[in-house]
């Protein structure tokens, strides 16, 4: 039986087996990246142990340690967060939480972020709460931050802005001096209605883009003594550490092991 495959078939033959090769590619790349972000999971529930008062910040890897938490028996805890959102999704999980001012101190703090450097300094700009969640930073004993090695750089994301928490009254006096600065500075607006996005406080936000962080210490101490200026979004020397899976191990880093 002789069988004769012309070069038509022959051709969506290879082209079949070429998209089935990159089907499978992407799969095995999605199915890793969902190990190693359980893997930085898994490693922040490892540091917890029965009776510790812990602070859970804002972010999806964050809503998936609280889960882990729910999920773990034997494991009681004193939670609270500095994020409304974080607290509604740990009162559905069954998971008590209770105020920073009833607890006094934390053991341990875990946050996620937009982008952290070699030094482990921050930018948490996308939440807008970063007020908040630098104070419940400083009351930790240790701050750890949850990070998948996309974010971690030698130096600042350029492309996640620095975030300025701002009174109303002086928007057009931060928005001007922000530009004298040399930075392009946007208001933010309000996600899904006609008004400016605004804080917890009723402060609003203002980001602020430049083409490098190289500076970014200046910039922090310029902006945060301008009268108006609440915080920004920049952690200096806030996190203990961090869990990330560069060089596909997760691992816990520690100030001056990337350095």
């Amino acid at each position: 039986m002789l069988i004769i495959i012309d070069s038509y078939h022959r051709i969506r033959y290879h082209s079949f087996v070429n998209i089935f090769l990159i089907f499978i590619i992407y799969e095995i790349n999605i199915q890793k990246r969902g190990i190693f972000m359980e893997t930085i999971i898994d490693v922040a529930l490892n540091m917890l142990r029965p009776h510790m008062t812990v602070s859970l910040g804002g972010g999806s890897n964050v809503t998936k340690l609280a889960c882990r938490i729910a999920e773990t028996r034997n494991l009681p805890l004193t939670i609270c967060t500095p994020s409304e959102l974080t607290e509604l999704k740990c009162q559905e999980l069954g998971l008590t939480v209770k105020t920073l001012s009833q607890i006094g101190k934390l053991d341990l703090a875990f946050d996620g972020c937009d982008s952290v450097d070699y030094q482990l300094n921050l930018l948490k700009s996308g939440g807008g709460i970063h007020t908040s969640e630098k104070i419940y930073a400083q009351t930790a004993v240790n701050y750890i931050i949850l990070a998948p090695a996309a974010k971690v750089t030698p130096l600042l994301n350029h492309h996640i802005p620095l975030t300025l928490e701002v009174i109303t009254a002086a928007i057009p006096q931060v928005l001007q001096f922000t530009t004298r600065l040399g930075l392009r500075a946007v208001q933010r607006s309000g996600g899904g209605i006609a008004s400016w996005a605004r804080t917890p406080d009723g402060n609003q936000l203002i980001d602020c883009y430049a083409a490098s962080w190289q500076n970014i210490n200046e910039l922090q101490t310029q902006l945060s003594q301008f009268n108006g200026v609440v915080s920004t979004s920049y952690f200096h020397q806030l996190a203990s550490a961090i869990i990330t899976d560069l060089g596909d191990k997760t691992s816990l880093i520690t100030k001056g092991e990337l350095a």
